[in-house]
């Protein structure tokens, strides 16, 4: 049972950007981190028992028919009491997080913003559009329990959104994407040089890029690439851009090629989002988040 056990939250690494827990608050994403990993190991597979025991043959037995599409699913699904305890048990825990990682963020905003604007008003690796219009799937609800969304600001020009992100995924995955929080580039980075060895992009694009913990192994892996991170919420741009710069000295110190127009980008990985994504917008906010010289620009028209 041990080995199943999530790291404590202090495994967390530490890059400049990374909002400062006092002890109360790493308890209490120590907690979360050990809840998530519970929910989503021990009894998340209880949903497909839920649903292959009850749900289908309920289902089967009202319409003679096997559900045509997930909404079906979902309805019925809610109807099922240990799905419904399931579900109420994550919904609370996204909302303990969200309390948990506002507050921590909220009270050292100040020092978090001037930090981020010391860097990316000189850095010239930072393109944001004030102008974009949010996708509806960004604004209809709030994402994540994350009040107003990740595009969100407390006040203009913030990164609260993101250093909310940044400080509390660790607690959210149940410590599973270790302690950069790169998991998911980690896995991409794997699957390439298994199934692809033979790839070698000049530019990849990262689709829904967060606050760039994904593309950073990404990067380190194709040196000679140029990275380019966008999405549409700027606040997480914002604070990816200082945050990485901190651990890309670390995990290679290899030269990268000046920022140019792409006119293709032969590479694009999301680990994140699923179409309908950041690059259905019109004019995504695009940053060179991910690596010192990553380049910033739109992938070419379909």
């Amino acid at each position: 049972m041990s080995a199943e056990l999530p790291p404590p939250y202090t495994a967390l690494t530490k890059h400049p950007m990374l909002a400062r827990t006092n002890h109360d608050e790493s308890a209490r994403f120590n907690f979360l981190t050990h809840l998530n990993r519970y929910l989503s190991g021990t009894l998340g597979p209880g949903n497909k028992l839920a649903y292959e025991k009850r749900v289908l043959p309920a289902f089967r037995a009202e319409h003679g028919r096997d559900p045509e599409h997930r909404y079906e699913i979902r309805d019925w699904m809610n109807q099922d009491p240990f799905h419904r305890m399931w579900s109420a048990l994550k919904r609370n825990s996204m909302e303990m997080r969200q309390q948990n990682g506002r507050s921590t963020v909220l009270r050292q905003l100040d020092e978090l913003d001037a930090q981020a604007r010391q860097f990316n008003e000189h850095s010239g690796q930072l393109e944001l559009d004030s102008k974009i219009e949010q996708p509806i799937y960004q604004t209809a609800v709030d994402i994540h329990c994350q009040p107003g969304g990740y595009h969100g600001e407390e006040r203009p020009g913030d990164v609260s959104a993101g250093a909310n992100y940044d400080v509390g995924i660790f607690a959210t995955t149940g410590g599973a994407l270790g302690g950069l929080n790169d998991g998911g580039g980690q896995a991409v980075v794997g699957w390439i040089t298994k199934a692809r060895p033979e790839w070698q992009p000049r530019r990849i694009l990262d689709v829904g890029c967060t606050v760039g913990h994904n593309a950073v192994p990404i990067a380190a892996a194709y040196p000679d690439a140029e990275v380019i991170a966008i999405d549409t919420a700027g606040p997480r741009c914002a604070m990816a851009r200082r945050a990485r710069r901190g651990w890309g000295s670390r995990i290679s110190s290899s030269s990268r090629p000046a920022a140019r127009t792409c006119r293709a980008i032969p590479m694009a990985i999301s680990t994140g989002c699923r179409p309908p994504c950041s690059c259905t917008s019109s004019r995504p906010n695009r940053c060179r988040a991910c690596w010192p010289s990553a380049t910033a620009c739109s992938p070419p028209a379909a």
